[in-house]
């Protein structure tokens, strides 16, 4: 038989480990149904984690939500070019604490991308960083 003084103590222990330990328990395996490897740059660690196609990866932090750039490489060229497409941060954690995250929901907005918010990067062209049309003041600039 339990006194009531046990169950005072088994109920305060158990208040104060509810209080004091909070876990997100989010992680996110991150699965890659693409056709190419894409590397992911995790903000939270400034870590660079490469993953190759049709494979997956489990990162993250127990005490803090994804934040992570998704970037895919650029087909036809000799050497290994990437360029981000995707900025994804986490908004809630998955129900099992573990978010199971496609690269094709990410496209496509659909599935657990509902927990992210996803910003896509747009493409830009060279010439419009080059220095004299970004220059408003070229004289010999058209429109300048």
């Amino acid at each position: 038989m339990i006194s009531n003084n046990q169950k005072f103590m088994i109920m305060l222990m158990l208040c104060v480990m509810n209080a004091h330990i909070t876990i997100f328990s989010c992680m996110t395996t991150f699965i890659n149904d693409s056709g190419n490897e894409v590397r992911i740059l995790n903000k939270n660690d400034e870590k660079f984690i490469d993953i190759p196609k049709n494979r997956k990866r489990r990162f993250g932090s127990h005490e803090q939500h994804a934040h992570f750039i998704i970037y895919t490489r650029q087909p036809k060229t000799k050497v290994n070019i990437f360029k981000p497409e995707y900025e994804c941060k986490q908004n809630e954690c998955g129900n099992s604490g573990n978010v199971m995250l496609k690269f094709s929901d990410i496209q496509n907005n659909t599935g657990e991308s509902a927990k992210f918010t996803i910003v896509r990067y747009e493409s830009s062209s060279m010439v419009d960083d080059l220095p004299m049309i970004k220059n408003k003041s070229c004289p010999s600039c058209e429109g300048g």
